[in-house]
């Protein structure tokens, strides 16, 4: 079938620009996005980049099939990283090829003849392309080991310079660091919660502050000096002695170029032609490219028969994926009758989870000998189940003060596939192990894998580097004898059935999921002291709702009225326990405060303990 269209992609930390052409009419139509660097967040550069592409082929109502996709991208050069963006972006082009940014920007500087070029954006490079076509490339090395000359190592040796300031002077003093300063933030607590998030991109936006403050500081000239003697380097390396002229592109190009030596300035210029142009370049060279690289394939390649043999035989045996012989009718009948057949089916769940209660049980009990251990529950699941696993961690801290690293939620792709599914993150075992890793998982900790299914290899994946290191393991599943059962040491399964809609395990799974989450943390921490009768005396007031449930909570325990509650919180700094204490024993906080300490938070333990003594 003749092909109608090319897309070109360039994709970088600040951010990314996608075009398609109309072959057929020279039509094009360009749209811009966040940032797509594959090396600095590769879940994020998926959505960016998938998000843009369904704009770009909604712009000409274009079908996949007709369309020739190159995607020039920070991270692109990386096979591995190439090749999982192909499996996981979830469109069936005609070709899709993903190569660095760097090699686009080659491309498009001279329109695909002879050049050198110097990328001076968030990141740096240096590509040559000689006259036989074969390339060169110079740096590229990453933030913040290279990358010299780039905005991000400018904006990185401004950061430095501002933190000398403040350690010989205990304040910003030059000009160019009140500037950054006033980006940071003032105090130190305030810089350093920056510095703790800052990507690349941060420090990148700060190379303005340099060159603003370059005429009239002596600090930020040096800097500037520095970066002008880095992108010189850069140059003479990348053109060595081929006599191309030399194209600058990128956010620094046309305010670095004025101040390179006249020698260098003789044969450099500003790009004419874009790197968003090489992509789209070097899409139109793949209508007769070869299909067989490795970084160049249709989506009917991502799977082989195989393996869609293997996950189909999965899902046929799993209950959850089963049809509900009782829901046929759902697109027949009222709205009505539709929410009855809903709840009816929810009604089963209680019923699935009371079978459950003796493995949830164990579970709790290992879980407090893992706080006893000065360990931490981790959840871990993707799509729904990881949202519930995060959404139950979340509400530890507020409801037990707890520390947020006691309970902690991951899931499949990040943060943000909170808010939206990232296409693929659950398929990758490996990804899981280094989701456990990245947080420093060890053998005081305690995992629980959440899965419908049963099978999510993201899931198996943590699940098998928990136990290489010894810790226990805890699956959370639907599906009686599945995968995830055999590899964990406790296994609850709630067995729902069939969901109303077939396979959408985020109804009857979800909310049996959600009861046990409910379960394991609440319970956990009732066994290590978080209440007393049925009250949340270590409730951490920090709105106003908490603040006023604090003061109930103590006159529903101690039986006092409000004045006397509010009061004791005072006394106590918000204390419910030790407010509860102190109206009930009239002794000194301190006093009861230690012996709460020795009675491991447990408030009815330590009132018997002051009691036995009083008397």
């Amino acid at each position: 079938m003749e092909q109608k269209y090319i897309i070109g992609i360039d994709g970088g930390g600040t951010k990314t620009i996608g075009r398609i052409e109309k072959l057929s009419t020279n039509e094009s139509h360009t749209i811009q996005s966040g940032a797509s660097s594959l090396s600095n967040d590769f879940a994020n550069a998926q959505i960016v980049l998938k998000e843009l592409i369904e704009k770009l082929l909604l712009k000409f109502k274009a079908s996949a099939l007709d369309v020739h996709v190159l995607i020039g991208v920070a991270g692109g050069g990386v096979a591995s990283q190439a090749e999982k963006l192909i499996d996981e972006l979830p469109f069936a082009f005609s070709s899709l090829k993903v190569v660095n940014d760097a090699k686009t920007s080659l491309y498009g500087a001279n329109n695909g003849s002879p050049v050198a070029v110097i990328a001076l954006g968030t990141g740096s490079v240096g590509a040559r392309l000689d006259e036989n076509g074969k390339e060169f490339y110079v740096g590229g090395w990453g933030f913040p080991i290279g990358d010299e000359a780039s905005g991000a190592k400018l904006g990185f040796n401004a950061v430095q310079s501002l933190l000398s300031e403040i350690n010989w002077h205990q304040e910003a003093r030059s000009k160019m660091a009140k500037a950054v300063a006033a980006k940071l933030g003032e105090g130190k607590q305030q810089i350093a919660n920056w510095l703790a998030k800052a990507q690349a991109k941060d420090y990148a936006s700060l190379s303005r502050d340099v060159f603003a403050a370059k005429d009239d500081c002596s600090v930020a000239k040096g800097l500037i000096e520095q970066h002008v003697s880095d992108t010189e380097q850069l140059i003479q390396q990348t053109r060595l002695d081929s006599g191309v002229d030399v194209v600058l592109m990128g956010g620094l190009a046309e305010v670095t170029l004025p101040l390179l030596s006249d020698d260098i300035k003789s044969y450099c210029k500003l790009t004419g032609g874009s790197s968003l142009d090489g992509a789209c370049l070097l899409a139109q060279k793949q209508l007769g490219g070869d299909s067989q690289d490795s970084q160049n394939k249709t989506k009917s390649q991502k799977y082989n028969s195989k393996e869609r043999d293997t996950l189909l035989a999965q899902l046929e045996n799993m209950v959850s994926e089963t049809r509900n012989p009782d829901t046929y009718d759902l697109d027949l009948i009222n709205t009505e009758q539709l929410l009855t057949k809903i709840n009816q089916a929810d009604a089963i769940v209680p019923d699935a989870i009371k079978a459950c209660i003796p493995n949830i049980g164990q579970a709790v009990d290992e879980i407090v000998k893992s706080f006893n251990k000065g360990g931490r529950l981790i959840y871990i699941g993707a799509g729904t189940s990881g949202r519930l696993g995060v959404l139950d961690a979340v509400e530890c801290p507020p409801t037990f003060s707890v520390s947020s690293e006691q309970v902690i939620g991951i899931i499949a792709g990040g943060s943000q596939a909170i808010y939206k599914a990232v296409e693929g993150a659950e398929d990758s075992a490996e990804l899981g192990k280094n989701d456990l890793i990245n947080i420093n998982y060890c053998e005081n900790d305690i995992l629980v894998g959440i899965a419908a299914s049963g099978r999510t290899p993201y899931v198996i994946g943590a699940i098998d580097y928990a136990k290489s290191i010894g810790t226990k393991t805890i699956s959370i599943s639907c599906n009686p004898s599945s995968q995830l059962a055999t590899y964990c040491d406790i296994n609850i399964c709630a067995v729902v059935g069939p969901e109303v809609l077939t396979g959408s395990t985020r109804m009857k799974s979800g909310t049996a999921q959600k009861l046990i989450l409910n379960m394991l943390s609440t319970a956990s921490m009732i066994r290590t002291g978080k209440i007393y009768e049925n009250l949340m005396v270590d409730v951490n007031a920090s709105n106003k709702k908490l603040y006023v449930r604090a003061i109930r909570i103590v006159m529903q325990a101690t039986h006092c009225d409000a004045h006397t509650a509010q009061v004791a919180l005072e006394q106590t700094h918000y204390n419910a326990k030790l407010a509860i204490l102190h109206i009930l024993t009239n002794e000194d906080i301190q006093d009861i405060q230690q012996q709460l300490i020795t009675n491991g938070g447990f408030l009815r333990q330590t009132l018997e303990s002051v009691q036995q003594v009083s008397a």
